[in-house]
């Protein structure tokens, strides 16, 4: 009987064995595709920048800020609120210390003014530590009464600088120290004559102040009943 010869061989098993390669091969690559989408860093969100509030002057100067919400949340959130709904336009800068700041803030601009509300002062001493934002030349600041919890509108912006008001007041911005037309605007308020209870004989008119948020929603701040 004649024999019958195995089709296939040599080359033909190679064949099936390069194909069974490369399909192991592409699954291989899939796998590690897979382990390294799974075990590998995450898309970094997009990074959006601090707000950046504007004072401009009835003289067209202008002073520009770099807000902190990361040093104190509520305080910018209330001060971007009150900034972008005009609360501010047309205040003054009411009491000027030479070389030490200059504050408004105030509907009143006397220093009895405020917004029908106050907010917690977030700073050291009363128990908000996250706060370490410097009163430092160009800071700009809460006031308040000698109550903690009293602030409400009313800042200060440090022409001098004094870091024995850290941990006492909620400072949540500053201006670039390379910024000099900002500082050039601030010492020309913070050089004005004044009188016996730091008024200025000029009075210094606000515009406008406005904070370019860009497209960050910081929300309505956590307000407080006044205390009598």
């Amino acid at each position: 009987m004649a024999t019958r010869r195995r089709k296939g061989g040599f080359f033909s098993d190679w064949r099936r064995v390069a194909v069974l390669a490369a399909l192991g091969g592409v699954a291989l690559a899939v796998a590690i595709i897979l382990l390294l989408n799974l075990g590998g860093p995450k898309e970094q969100e997009e990074v959006v920048p601090n707000p950046v509030a504007t004072i401009t002057m009835s003289d067209g100067s202008q002073m520009r800020f770099t807000l902190y919400p990361d040093q104190a949340p509520n305080t910018v959130a209330n001060f971007i609120k009150l900034a972008n709904r005009g609360f501010y336009d047309g205040q003054q800068f009411f009491r000027i210390v030479a070389g030490v700041f200059i504050q408004g803030g105030d509907p009143q601009n006397n220093g009895t003014g405020d917004p029908g509300y106050a907010i917690r002062g977030e700073f050291a001493e009363n128990g908000f530590t996250q706060n370490t934002v410097s009163h430092m030349r160009g800071a700009i600041s809460m006031a308040r009464t000698s109550g903690y919890d009293t602030a409400g509108s009313q800042f200060f912006i440090m022409q001098g600088s004094y870091p024995e008001y850290d941990g006492r007041y909620a400072a949540f911005g500053s201006i670039d120290a390379n910024d000099a037309a900002s500082l050039d605007t601030l010492d020309a308020i913070g050089s004005q004559a004044t009188d016996s209870t730091y008024l200025p004989l000029t009075r210094q008119v606000i515009a406008t102040i406005r904070v370019e948020t860009f497209e960050a929603d910081y929300g309505d701040p956590e307000t407080l009943e006044r205390e009598p």
